[in-house]
């Protein structure tokens, strides 16, 4: 068993213990049946009264499996195409850094500035049909990345970019509609449970994902060869949805009158310090995220020229192992504020998020060697799991829910310069991509020290 495996292995035994204690904390506040009929059935014989509770909770189970099966192999299908787009793009298409860093580019920007209008359509049309178009979208971007065209190549980036923005929108969308939509929402723990069930999935699966890739790379001699099975996934994912998912509506008609108004107030709320520094602190850490993305493949391979070590390294497993310490850092941050989160305690992990991830990315420039700059990336994926969900916490305390939506969609254009700035600026060698991981480490070390001082110790919600 090689270094990688067994660092893969150790974290997914972490994974395991931490996934278990997470779900058991979560459905140990299940009830699945409100106060009210709760009160109902006491007044009925013992026989109705266990009945009646079984079925509900063989429904909320049903819909629980329903929506994680078809939702698993989603988010399967993407992590297969993550874990080999650079190598694929490398060492199958043969392409320079700068085409290279222009493409990522290309999907970054299309999944930001896809986040404008994709909200509107599903109002239009309905999660369902949305989620439908993710799986017509992804294939296409799959489809396309086979090719040996350049110009196709950067259809199949803009077409990842936008599909990933319908994945991780408009699925919990319709989650979250038909779980309200079945009667779920008198049941005290039940939406929570759900959310713990996502994120479990997302863990593992993500996990799984980069060993199906690195088996099938080695089994077809082909870095393209996952792309291939995330087209299995999403066509088998789509018979599942089109089969057994009903349809929620969105609301729709708002008049240009009101959407001027509420823009106008989102400027306005830009005035506020907090809401800035949530704005520093989202565009520049998701901007490095966006550049560890690109550059972990290459940083990896010049550790392993330096020693004179030749061949590909085992892209999906050290892939499944970084999104290991990601999902891990998810469930620390959960744990940590299992008794009650707050403006205070998120303030604070996003601030350690920052200034961890600052070292990190420097540990992947001091350190020469290869495993080094593994445990690096490590590190910083863990950080990447403490960053989500206490940044999501932040904004939803610190911005009205009504004013969500529009401020966020502001926030995706100094993001997407940002990202753009940073890759088509890349280079030929490591000069290049060094300077990159030092201004980003930077300006994340900035960001903490904003949040410090701008980012209250409570709000509107505590």
């Amino acid at each position: 068993m090689d270094y990688y495996t067994s660092t893969l292995l150790i974290l997914f035994i972490l994974l395991i213990f931490a996934a278990y204690r997470h779900y058991m904390h979560a459905l140990s506040g299940l009830v699945l049946m409100s106060a009210d009929e709760a009160n109902r059935l006491d007044l009925m014989d013992d026989e109705i009264h266990d009945f009646n509770h079984e079925t509900t909770a063989e429904r909320y189970f049903n819909f629980r499996s329903n929506f994680l099966l078809a939702y698993g192999l989603a988010i399967a299908a993407d992590w297969l195409q993550a874990s080999y787009m650079y190598s694929g793009l490398k060492n199958s298409h043969r392409l320079s850094e700068p085409v290279i860093a222009a493409l990522f580019a290309t999907g970054f920007v299309f999944a930001g500035t896809s986040t404008l209008f994709i909200g509107s359509i599903v109002d239009k049309y309905g999660t369902k049909a949305m989620c439908r178009y993710y799986f017509v979208i992804s294939s296409l971007s799959c489809l396309t990345m086979l090719s040996g065209s350049v110009p196709l190549l950067f259809v199949s980036r803009a077409l990842g970019g936008i599909s990933n923005t319908i994945l991780y929108s408009a699925f919990e969308t319709w989650m979250v509609a038909e779980y309200h939509k079945q009667g779920f929402a008198d049941c005290v723990g039940a939406l929570n449970v759900m959310h713990s069930s996502i994120a479990i999935t997302n863990g593992f699966v993500a996990v799984g994902s980069g060993v199906v890739a690195q088996m099938f790379a080695s089994v077809f001699g082909s870095q393209l060869a996952p792309f291939v099975v995330s087209l299995i996934c999403l066509g088998i994912a789509l018979m599942i949805i089109t089969r057994s998912w009903a349809e929620n509506l969105g609301t729709t008609g708002k008049n240009s009158g009101v959407t001027t108004m509420k823009t106008a107030r989102v400027i306005d709320l830009l005035r506020d310090p907090s809401v800035v520094a949530i704005t520093f602190a989202l565009c520049f850490f998701e901007c490095s995220m966006s550049v560890v993305i690109y550059s972990w493949p290459q940083t990896i391979m010049s550790a392993r020229t330096q020693a004179w070590t030749w061949g590909n390294p085992p892209f999906g497993i050290m892939f499944s192992s970084f999104m290991g310490a990601s999902a891990l850092g998810s469930f620390l941050s959960a744990y940590v504020s299992r008794e009650g989160n707050s403006a205070q305690l998120s303030s604070r992990t996003v601030q350690l998020a920052l200034a961890t991830s600052a070292t990190a990315l420097l540990l992947t420039i001091v350190s020469q060697g290869e495993m080094g700059r593994f445990w690096a990336f490590c590190l910083f994926e863990l950080c990447v799991g403490m960053y989500l969900p206490s940044i999501a916490y932040l904004k939803d305390r610190l911005v009205q829910e009504e004013r969500q939506k529009q401020l966020f969609a502001l926030m995706r254009a100094p993001l997407n310069i940002l990202i753009v700035l940073c890759l088509t600026t890349t280079s030929q060698g490591d000069q290049a991509r060094e300077d990159i991981f030092m201004t980003c480490s930077g300006l994340l070390l900035v960001t903490v020290v904003l949040v410090a001082r701008c980012v209250p110790k409570s709000s509107r919600s505590d």
